[in-house]
């Protein structure tokens, strides 16, 4: 019986002992998995860590990359900042004005652009690109109003119109017989048309003259520019002698150019004209010949200008403008030059003219010398002319040597739209005869609705001639003219 009790203990304390150690394997086994998992997150972070390292260099060198770039823009800013200001005058608004007008003027430009006016189809030969063409109406324009222009810009027709109308007061000395006077005129009527044909550098000009109930051309010529230095111009047209006869009489100081400009000029005439501005525009020259007739009485009785005499006039003319390019087409400063502007020329004009008549038998040269200047709102402009007249035969004469001069001054009391002006003319016919001298006193103000496209000019002269040794003989003249471009 003790044995069966001693087994059973024995057995109970074997499955006690067998439990104990299970229940103690149990928890190491647990701690071997979880150690394992530790160990490996630990190598994850360590890879993580060197990762991060790594992104940090290159974010390191990024850094100084970067505060390098920062360096060198700073340095730009500051040489840009110490530059001076170059401001921009009207020559170059009107130069990017023209290359912008270009720019948007071709195909790919328009077609990316979604820019442009309808085509006019009465204006196509056919549907290809090259033959499709804008019209634009230009109000603003310093000469024309309507303008068409094919894509290519090749091609080009630009039309305008002006008008001047005047009234006009004389009030002539009696002294001599004189008889006042007062009238209501046309004073200058014109339709004109410019524009290019078969290349931008092919242009065309052409004005009529209707200002009277003889319609007639006033200019028809065309002229070549490939270059700013070497152009050629051929037809009927200005002679470019003095400068004041070469501004437009839409772009006058005062209503009429001075009496020394309308005695000593060369006006117009039929000639080939070699002209260029190089050097950025500081010097022009001129190399022209003209048949030297101009418009002479002559032409009134056969239908067009002779050479009486078979001489050809040929004009050298020389300019420099020390400041840049000089718009001495316009005797005012409308433009309200920002810089100084200049110009200093001299031209001489072989076999010419003796207001506007060529005379037989007689060699004419007339020189002139000549000044401008333009600066916000002033314009100053005087020339001074030099004539000798010799008989080509030996019954023909004496020489006869004549001179005059002219001095102006235009001044804009309200920048673009209000200017006074004054003006001293002289005119000696002949060195060599005492008392015989003309001169011109003239005083006038200005004013400019749209430029010179739309303005009143009012002036007022008085106008001198010596007479020897009897008193000299007087005109006063009261003007006020509008006029009108379209």
């Amino acid at each position: 019986m003790f044995g069966r009790k001693f087994k059973r203990v024995l057995w109970r304390l074997l499955i006690v002992c067998s439990v104990l150690v299970v229940n103690t394997m149990r928890p190491c086994m647990a701690y071997g998995d979880e150690l394992e998992e530790l160990k490996g997150q630990l190598k994850q972070m360590e890879e993580a860590f060197s990762i991060q390292q790594k992104m940090l260099k290159q974010m390191e060198i990024i850094a100084l990359s970067q505060q390098e770039q920062i360096k060198e823009l700073k340095s730009r800013v500051e040489s840009i900042s110490e530059k001076p200001v170059v401001i921009a005058t009207e020559e170059i608004k009107d130069e990017v004005k023209h290359e912008v007008e270009n720019y948007l003027s071709s195909d790919e430009v328009r077609e990316k652009l979604g820019i442009g006016l309808p085509d006019i189809p009465l204006l196509e030969r056919s549907r290809t690109e090259a033959d499709i063409c804008d019209i634009f109406y230009t109000p603003d324009d310093s000469s024309y109003a309507l303008s068409i222009r094919s894509h290519s810009g090749d091609y080009s027709l630009n039309i305008g119109g002006r008008l001047q109308m005047r009234y006009q007061y004389n009030d002539k000395d009696g002294d001599f017989g004189g008889v006042d006077t007062q009238n209501i005129d046309v004073r200058r009527a014109r339709i004109y048309m410019g524009g290019n044909i078969y290349s931008k550098t092919i242009n065309y000009y052409w004005a009529i003259d209707a200002d009277s109930f003889d319609v007639q051309l006033r200019d028809f010529y065309l002229y070549w520019t490939p270059y700013k230095e070497l152009n050629a111009k051929i037809g009927y047209f200005k002679v470019p002698f003095n400068r004041e006869m070469v501004v437009s009489s839409q772009r006058l100081l005062f209503q009429d150019r001075a009496i020394a400009s309308d005695a000593f000029g060369q006006y117009r005439d039929y000639g080939l004209d070699i002209y260029g501005r190089p050097f950025d525009g500081h010097i022009e020259y001129h190399a022209a010949v003209f048949q030297g007739a101009g418009d002479n009485p002559s032409k009134r009785i056969t239908g067009k200008d002779e050479n009486l005499d078979n001489e050809i006039m040929s004009v050298l003319s020389l300019r420099y403008n020390p400041f840049g390019k000089f718009n001495y087409y316009d005797g005012t400063d409308i433009g309200y030059s920002k810089t100084l502007k200049a110009t200093f020329g001299s031209s001489v004009a072989f076999n010419g003219k003796k207001r506007d008549v060529k005379r037989d038998d007689t060699d004419i040269i007339v020189g002139v010398i000549d000044f401008g200047l333009r600066y916000k709102g002033i314009a100053w402009d005087s020339e001074y002319y030099m004539m000798t007249e010799n008989p080509e035969s030996d019954g023909g004469g004496d020489s006869v040597g004549s001179d005059g001069f002219f001095t102006q001054a235009g001044y804009f009391v309200i920048p673009k739209k209000l200017e006074i002006a004054a003006r001293y003319s002289m005119v000696d016919p002949d060195d060599d005869v005492s008392n015989d001298i003309q001169r011109e006193y003239t005083a006038g103000i200005n004013y400019y609705f749209r430029g010179h496209r739309s303005k009143i000019q009012a002036d007022f002269g008085t106008f001198i001639t010596e007479q020897g040794d009897e008193q000299d003989k007087r005109e006063n003249k009261y003007r006020l003219q509008y006029e009108i471009a379209f």
